[in-house]
């Protein structure tokens, strides 16, 4: 555990003092452990995974009005899903600046891959906030909710966006984004964490917070795939720190989680 944590603070010291996200866009591919975002390379596989998990929580896709939260800094799963569903997307991005020209890229890729596809409205908003009341039958997300500050909040504006009777998909990855190491940014306290090791966007929040948040939210929710590592959990639980210490090591283990949820009618 020593050695692991020298080799873990100096890497995310290194990742939170030296490297903007807009650095590792361009680099990371080539720092240790860690992985560059599916959606710039190729969105296909995330509107792949999309498509098999509303078939199997059974939503419906084609014609739909979707929204991403989370899109990056292009609507490349915009291009992919209304190329195969029709219907419209519009992509929720707050922080990432838009890539003109890597959304004609993917654009461009969409079209190639789907040339009798059906054609659809794909647009972009910054806040959440802006979209209209029951304007969406079905909200998706891939791994933007481990990052979220504030669930609540979010969830609340999720509840009003969209429809009664509409449907939300969510991939969550809760381990640490240095991969080799899921679960040693459990070990530090809220302090440490906050004030030199978070690369401010990953607040820690566990699966059982996520699913709590939303029922307070008024959602229906329920776990519709998950992974744990039980023994990664093990390996730092005797330095567990007061945030996640005694808290179920079951939530805790998990690594890999997709939430599926409802509006009521």
């Amino acid at each position: 555990m020593i050695w692991s944590n020298l080799e873990y603070v100096t890497l995310r010291l290194i990742r939170r003092f030296l490297f903007s996200g807009q650095a590792l866009d361009r680099l990371g591919g080539w720092m240790p452990y860690w992985r560059v975002n599916q959606g710039r390379l190729d969105p296909s596989p995330i509107v792949d995974a999309y498509e098999r998990l509303a078939l199997r929580a059974g939503i419906a896709t084609d014609g739909c009005r979707v929204v991403e939260l989370g899109c990056g800094a292009a609507n490349g799963t915009g291009h992919e899903w209304t190329a195969r569903f029709g219907g419209s997307w519009t992509g929720v991005e707050p922080f990432a600046l838009f890539d003109a020209a890597l959304d004609a890229t993917l654009q461009a890729q969409a079209r190639a891959r789907h040339p009798y596809g059906l054609s659809g409205n794909v647009g972009r908003v910054r806040d959440l906030a802006l979209l209209p009341d029951a304007g969406a039958d079905l909200i998706v997300s891939n791994s933007v909710l481990e990052h979220l500050r504030r669930p609540p909040e979010v969830f609340r504006h999720c509840f009003r966006v969209l429809a009664p009777g509409g449907a939300m998909l969510h991939r969550v990855d809760y381990r640490d984004h240095f991969f080799k190491y899921p679960f040693h940014f459990l070990t530090f306290s809220q302090s440490v964490w906050d004030n030199l090791l978070d690369p401010g966007d990953l607040p820690r929040h566990r699966l059982d917070d996520h699913l709590a948040a939303l029922s307070r939210a008024g959602f229906e929710a329920h776990v519709l795939e998950r992974e744990t590592d039980h023994r990664a959990l093990r390996a730092v639980a005797p330095f567990l720190a007061p945030p996640f210490d005694g808290r179920n090591p079951d939530m805790l283990a998990t690594t890999t989680a997709v939430i599926a949820c409802r509006k009521p009618h």
